[in-house]
């Protein structure tokens, strides 16, 4: 089957196709093997998505993972250590990075998710439509992505101070309705991400 490999970097806002024939059975690891002879970039830096979702198991055919002809995958390069091809854990390798948490996710990935999942980016498109729009932007999406994640991380703690005011006079009903209708309101806000970190069609 041919795949087509869409190859982004996280130190470089250009993008590259690449372009592969293999066979239905061939695993991710071979895969990596392949893109390796092909693009010289190291196996252990790759990282490939299909429907924003990492196909994290090397041993797994393709096909077992939902890959069919004329697929597009995104292969997110990272960790690279110049153009030698050190594997992480060299002695040039860079310290490992630590997971990121939800107020500190990766853009690039997400961007990479979006480019391939039409549902989310759809999803995205009604929720934050400037950011969908920069979806082919490298930069410029992460860049509204960090804002977007600024935006929330402060208007979650006003919320909550707020509440902790309000919850001073448990007998204000007043108060109560308030509190309920800003929680309410905070779940909608949480909708995006929710969507982002759990993406329903995992392989």
């Amino acid at each position: 089957m041919r795949l087509t490999l869409n190859i982004a970097s996280e130190d470089s806002l250009e993008q590259d196709l690449l372009n592969l024939e293999v066979p239905t059975d061939t695993t991710v690891g071979s895969l990596k093997g392949m893109v390796q002879a092909e693009a010289r970039i190291p196996t252990t830096s790759q990282h490939i998505y299909l429907n924003g979702q990492l196909l994290s198991d090397e041993n797994k055919a393709l096909e077992q993972l939902g890959v069919v002809d004329g697929d597009m995958l995104a292969l997110h390069i990272r960790d690279v250590v110049g153009n030698t091809g050190v594997p992480q854990g060299g002695p040039a390798a860079q310290p490992a990075r630590r997971p990121a948490s939800r107020d500190e996710q990766d853009p690039e990935v997400i961007r990479l998710q979006l480019l391939g999942n039409p549902r989310m980016r759809q999803e995205v498109q009604r929720a934050q439509p400037e950011l969908a729009a920069a979806v082919e932007n490298p930069q410029r999406f992460a860049e509204l992505f960090r804002q977007m994640q600024d935006q929330e991380r402060t208007e979650r703690m006003r919320r909550q101070q707020h509440i902790a005011d309000l919850n001073a006079d448990p007998f204000d009903i007043d108060a109560q309705t308030r509190i309920a209708e800003m929680i309410r309101e905070e779940r909608v806000q949480e909708n995006l991400q929710n969507a982002i970190e759990h993406n329903p069609e995992g392989k």
